[in-house]
């Protein structure tokens, strides 16, 4: 499941490199690369928190079952 939030980080954030190349902020090359790498990061951070949210939700669940 971590890898949908990766590869969803990594083609938003390649889009928004480009774009802002497009806007002529930075070159295509750069823009794209550094985007990636930034929804790398932020796919990587979305996944973490769905598993701990995860792992909350299922601690929740066994803690009402032992009462």
């Amino acid at each position: 499941m971590a890898s949908n939030h990766i590869i969803r980080g990594i083609l938003i954030g390649g889009s928004l490199g480009v774009f802002a190349s497009l806007l002529g902020m930075v070159e295509m090359g750069r823009g794209a690369a550094w985007g990636m790498l930034g929804g790398f990061f932020a796919g990587l951070t979305l996944a973490r928190r769905e598993q701990q949210r995860a792992d909350k939700a299922k601690k929740s669940m066994q803690s009402k079952d032992n009462e």
